[in-house]
């Protein structure tokens, strides 16, 4: 293997970094407190950039000679708070045949030239309150004319952003098609080195405090500048933008008529970044938070191996809802299938009987989708963006469902 020189300044320097973390020592309880993760982390992360960076080829040969992937032990105590499995090779640098360099490209939504240009416009945006701010993008469809739309509220996960967001989820698309807004809120690198929306931090889960009031800000803005419909205004995230999403649902219940969490954690699941790794490896939640009792209609995807983020907070997600269901006893309803690639799934249906006593009949108020053998991916996803598997159900088409059954038009 030919190392050049800067590959071998960044090793060194990132072995240097190694060095010097471990003039700290663990206490005898084996914990960390937040100063020594937050050095580990900051080490390992520039380990990890340099190997994903310069070594894509040795990376992929582990992985096909059945070594673990840097995702299957973003669990463990030791890992930093963010998703450190390596982007799809479609992101790097490849050379062409004639050795020239070339950057693909990455596009808003998984389309052919011809759906290209009857796409609608993605454009920038940004906003400011009392409690900082933030940029964002905005999708709007083609077929806009000032009429009433459904608004769609997208929360990358870590390390993302709402270009890499909108194009693994494929959203855009979507809502050119079903005739949608969207916006993603974009995470400020200065707010959180990884980019993660902080879902772990006590100021950050409450109403008309931190990050919560920076995305109702952003949601009611795009509500006071387009005709939207406020009865059909929904949220959805992945990883920590899953995480976020459950605490906008729980503390905006007024604002959001449904919420989707894929890969994420329950609202209350950490008050700090020690117990947000716990959380992370699935151990349910200590908090005492409570909810506001407004359960929103929610829909859940979760591979059942994903090593970043446990499944097992996916129950934790649901027995919340369950729990605080404004609607009394739900029917659950079980089904199988598999996914466009082959991707097997389990469903979980929950919805009231209706007068005759049969379930199903109305939108159901809640799905756990849970995807067989997938790990921390959007199910369904363009591989063109960080964070996807092609191969499952697609989960950006059954949220819209999802969202659009929950409120009947005129």
């Amino acid at each position: 293997m030919n190392f050049n020189q800067s590959l071998l300044a960044r090793m060194r320097m990132a072995g240097q970094s190694w060095l010097d973390a471990q003039t700290f020592t663990l206490p005898g309880n084996d914990s960390m407190n937040t100063d020594q993760l937050q050095k580990l982390t900051a080490v390992t992360e520039l380990i990890q950039r340099t190997l994903n960076e310069n070594l894509p080829g040795l990376a992929k040969a582990e992985q096909q000679a059945g070594f673990a992937s840097p995702g299957q032990y973003a669990a463990s105590p030791e890992q930093p708070l963010h998703d450190v499995n390596p982007r799809p090779e479609k992101h790097l640098e490849k050379k062409s045949q004639g050795g020239a360099r070339y950057q693909p490209h990455i596009v808003d939504a998984d389309v052919t030239p011809a759906e290209k240009s009857e796409a609608g416009r993605f454009i920038n945006g940004n906003y400011s309150n009392a409690h900082g701010k933030r940029g964002y993008k905005l999708y709007i469809p083609s077929s806009y004319t000032g009429q009433a739309l459904p608004l769609i509220v997208m929360l990358h996960g870590c390390t993302q952003g709402p270009d890499d967001f909108a194009t693994g989820t494929g959203m855009n698309l979507i809502a050119e098609q079903q005739q949608c807004i969207v916006v993603y809120p974009a995470q400020d690198q200065g707010a959180n080195s990884s980019k993660c929306w902080n879902w772990f931090k006590a100021m950050d889960q409450k109403r008309d405090q931190g990050e919560p009031a920076l995305i109702a800000g952003i949601t009611r803005e795009i509500m006071a500048n387009y005709h939207i419909d406020q009865r059909r205004v929904f949220i959805a995230g992945m990883s920590a933008g899953g995480a976020m999403a459950a605490i906008m649902a729980d503390v905006y219940p007024e604002l959001y008529a449904a919420v989707g969490i894929h890969s994420g954690l329950p609202f209350g699941a950490a008050r700090d970044l020690p117990s947000a790794l716990a959380a992370m490896r699935g151990a349910a939640s200590q908090s005492k938070t409570s909810s506001s009792g407004a359960a929103i209609p929610i829909i859940i995807f979760h591979g059942d191996q994903d090593h970043t983020v446990n499944s097992k907070n996916a129950d934790h997600i649901m027995t919340r809802y369950l729990d605080n269901n404004p609607s009394g006893m739900l029917n659950e309803q079980k089904e199988s299938g598999y996914g466009k690639h082959g991707r097997r799934y389990t469903r979980t249906h929950y919805a009231k009987n209706d007068s005759s006593g049969q379930a199903g009949i109305k939108s159901a108020h809640a799905e756990h989708w849970v995807i067989h053998g997938a790990g921390h991916a959007w199910s369904g996803g363009n591989s063109q963006g960080s964070y996807t598997d092609a191969s499952g159900p697609d989960a950006s088409s059954e949220m819209l469902r999802f969202f659009l059954s929950q409120v009947a038009l005129p």
